[in-house]
């Protein structure tokens, strides 16, 4: 089941093979959403500061994340279950709490797939979902 509408207050999590994004829904429908999001900053004293940070160019933004296939999930759209992702636009956000908004089109990950991908390593599961679509 999909939201339409911009109420905002729905929790995205997106991941792009490499990072880890947090947000709130903006909009969606049966196969496109919007979403402002912003690079989950995991760090620990004993870890560190974080890797590699966001391009701040929009336009590398825009590559990197164009060209891959994401995961995501929203408790919104398709009652949580987890989605392929592909990122169409990537704009910068007004609201500071914010990186950017994404917007772009999923599809449900197929049921038959869902068993294998709880097998694999991360990097074997963005391969595996890749080698499939």
């Amino acid at each position: 089941m999909s939201k339409n509408g911009s109420g905002g207050h729905d929790t995205l999590w997106l991941w792009d093979g490499e990072d880890e994004y947090e947000g709130l829904l903006g909009s969606s429908d049966d196969h496109h959403l919007a979403a402002r999001v912003r690079l989950v900053r995991r760090w620990t004293l004993a870890s560190g500061a974080p890797g590699r940070p966001v391009p701040l160019d929009l336009l590398e933004r825009q590559r990197l994340l164009s060209r891959r296939i994401c995961f995501a999930q929203s408790p919104a759209v398709h009652l949580g279950a987890l989605l392929e992702f592909r990122v169409a636009a990537v704009q910068p956000c007004r609201d500071r709490r914010f990186d950017f908004v994404l917007s772009g089109t999923f599809v449900p990950v197929a049921e038959e797939h869902l068993d294998a991908l709880s097998r694999l390593s991360t990097p074997e599961a963005l391969r595996y979902i890749q080698a499939v679509s």
